[in-house]
């Protein structure tokens, strides 16, 4: 590239007192044989600057892509230990507020099978929904729970042989 460059310069100097030369003569008269040379000088160097600077347009052409491959490549890596850290920081928020269910549950005496359906984000809001859930479950249960004192109970005991006999039958 340093020969390009020398090279360069000598013709621009060549080039520059050719036309310097067919200036001061008046600039219509047809150039001399140093002319031509330099013009062909000229046309050869601009033609060697065009093909060099086409090479060095592919060449950055190229080193761009690669560029923008090798972003691309580190850019796909921080979004996948950025998906990475996300699902991490999901799964240690669900692990934590699991655990802070079950704690409450085991506080209220809750069984663990309801712990589960414990709702709430502090532990606060889960105890008050445990002491519903609670005072619901032992509601149900009176409700489902017979009642023995309705009344005059019978003896399971039969009073007689003839009485166990038509039981037994089914004629009570």
């Amino acid at each position: 590239m340093a020969e390009e460059t020398t090279t360069i310069e000598t013709v621009t100097e060549e080039t520059g007192t050719a036309t310097d030369a067919g200036q001061a003569a008046g600039g219509d008269e047809p150039l001399g044989e140093g002319g031509k040379k330099a013009l062909a000088a000229e046309r050869k160097l601009r033609e060697r600057a065009e093909k060099v600077a086409a090479t060095h347009q592919q060449k950055l052409a190229e080193l761009q892509q690669r560029l923008q491959e090798f972003e691309d490549r580190d850019k796909t890596e921080a979004q996948k230990l950025a998906e990475r850290a996300a699902a991490a920081e999901k799964q240690a928020e669900t692990a934590q507020a699991e655990l802070m269910r079950y704690r409450v549950a085991a506080e209220k005496k809750l069984p663990a099978e309801l712990a589960a359906r414990l709702r709430g984000s502090t532990p606060e809001e889960m105890a008050a929904d445990a002491e519903e859930l609670l005072l619901f479950l032992n509601a149900q249960q009176q409700r489902q729970a017979p009642n023995y004192d309705g009344g005059v109970r019978q003896s399971a005991r039969p009073a007689s042989m003839n009485d166990l006999i038509r039981q037994t039958a089914g004629r009570a």
